[in-house]
């Protein structure tokens, strides 16, 4: 599931964000850059635990910031505190990107159709902050720079530094590092997987 290729959702993730995402920041929109070669994106959102958020739905989209242009589009449950949605590379209608382009990640919400359906009460989502990190293979010199002349070190980060022609160079994780720290974070939770369409998965 955590190999780069299938998309999956997973709601009710407690705390904060990690501070090495690639992109993060307040609110319900941030703007990003994407490299030229990556595997995908884990879209991370984080929302207050006062309300039922039972009758809602949270919607994403990214768009080029410069035309309008939607390049992807989805929707996600709220669940309890926070989610997170990984998406490959191809679900992303790269054909209307240009490699230069700035990109903006917006989230909303909005009743879901049952809610619509019979008049059931909602309440909207207030996203407190969200975050893009990038799922991307790791260079030959990061990968002897970071592992293979640092052998002792106990725990390796999760993350290394990607050169990005537009910024220099952001955070970034392989499959494997992204996968390590996920399944880290989620021991002890109680958790059930659930196949819904073509390799999307919900946990």
């Amino acid at each position: 599931m955590c190999n780069g290729r299938h998309r999956y959702f997973i709601s009710g993730i407690r705390g904060e964000m990690p501070n090495w995402m690639s992109y993060e920041g307040e609110g319900c929109s941030l703007s990003f850059h994407i490299p030229p070669v990556f595997h995908g994106l884990v879209l991370w959102a984080v929302h207050p635990l006062e309300k039922d958020y039972g009758n809602s739905r949270i919607i994403i989209i990214i768009r080029n910031k410069s035309n309008g242009i939607q390049l992807f589009k989805d929707y996600g449950s709220p669940g309890t505190a926070g989610w997170i949605r990984y998406m490959s590379r191809s679900e992303m209608e790269m054909e209307d990107y240009c490699g230069d382009d700035e990109l903006e990640l917006y989230f909303y919400s909005e009743p879901s159709e049952y809610a619509v359906r019979y008049g059931w009460p909602f309440n909207l989502v207030h996203i407190k902050e969200c975050g893009v990190h990038v799922i991307a293979g790791k260079q030959d010199s990061f990968e002897e720079s970071e592992v293979g002349r640092d052998t002792m070190m106990p725990s390796p980060p999760p993350y290394y530094l990607l050169s990005h022609p537009h910024c220099g160079s952001i955070t970034a994780s392989t499959p494997k590092q992204w996968s390590d720290f996920l399944f880290a974070k989620l021991q002890g939770h109680s958790l059930d997987l659930t196949l819904d369409g073509k390799n999307k998965y919900f946990i």
